[in-house]
């Protein structure tokens, strides 16, 4: 028994050593780490004034997204992406992409209001559009706040906000525009002067809606004219080039009350503008 017991151990002594002896296959321990854009900024799902109510998945399992800097660390190769949400666990979003290396592309997540679904827009959807002149810009504006416009067809007074050198804050009016599209896929782009004097580049434009038929303007909480900034061209990144804008509207719930707000039922709301492309 017990020399039985020293051969077999002697054979896997020997089988061991002539494994050892053998060449060993290179073993791949290194994988490429990507970093995939997913601009939720235009989502309202993150950004509703109450919360961030959305996540990620990749090939079905939870991953972090860093929303503040647009990034989905994954793997090289094929990946299917889900965008859901966190308050049902209902997907609102997915694609499926081959991830590479290398790659600069950039997708961009829309939903104008938590009632709309999620759609993935085309990041160069200005590439075709052309300059204003000198001195100008080019606007389109989209109404998805029609809970709190209550008019048939919008017109949009729009107004330049600065400051000059005493601090004093000068605002005058630079145009209208005319009967507004109720998605980004209606409506056309308006053409109008900046009404930025030389010198100036700090400034906002604000908006006021108008019924299209009476000419009445929306009243806020306190019985005067609502207005809200519409954007500040400065603070744009990348800076305009062409001054071209697409802004869409949307509804937000206020902190609380006052004159100022929209009020609807119990609650106080303001019309947001917010940036959907510029060039």
């Amino acid at each position: 028994m017990y020399n039985n017991i020293k051969n077999t151990f002697r054979s896997l002594l020997l089988a061991a050593a002539l494994g050892a002896c053998q060449k060993a296959e290179p073993v791949e321990t290194w994988t490429d780490f990507v970093d995939v854009s997913f601009d939720a900024s235009r989502v309202a799902l993150a950004n509703n004034g109450q919360g961030i109510f959305i996540a990620a998945k990749y090939n079905g399992h939870p991953i972090k997204w860093d929303l503040s800097q647009k990034k989905i660390r994954v793997v090289e190769g094929e990946g299917k992406f889900e965008f859901y949400d966190i308050r049902t666990g209902e997907t609102v979003a997915e694609k499926t992409i081959d991830v590479k290396s290398g790659t600069a592309d950039e997708y961009i997540l829309f939903q104008p209001t938590l009632a709309s679904p999620v759609s993935f827009i085309d990041p160069r959807a200005l590439d075709n559009e052309t300059a204003p002149p000198p001195g100008h810009i080019k606007l389109k504006i989209s109404n998805y706040a029609q809970d709190l416009i209550p008019f048939s067809k919008v017109d949009v007074k729009m107004s330049v906000v600065y400051y000059d050198q005493d601090f004093n804050e000068i605002r005058h009016e630079v145009g209208m525009i005319r009967d507004i599209g109720n998605s980004v896929d209606e409506g056309d782009y308006h053409i109008l002067p900046n009404g930025v004097p030389d010198g100036i580049s700090d400034y906002a434009y604000v908006f006021e809606f108008m019924d299209s038929e009476t000419g009445a303007p929306l009243l806020n909480h306190g019985g005067t004219s609502y207005s809200n900034y519409g954007f500040m061209p400065v603070y744009l990144s990348p800076a305009p080039e062409k001054h071209i804008f697409s802004v869409y509207l949307n509804s937000i719930k206020a902190w609380g009350e006052t004159p100022v707000f929209i009020r609807k039922g119990e609650d106080f709301y303001e019309i947001a503008a917010n940036v959907l492309f510029h060039l």
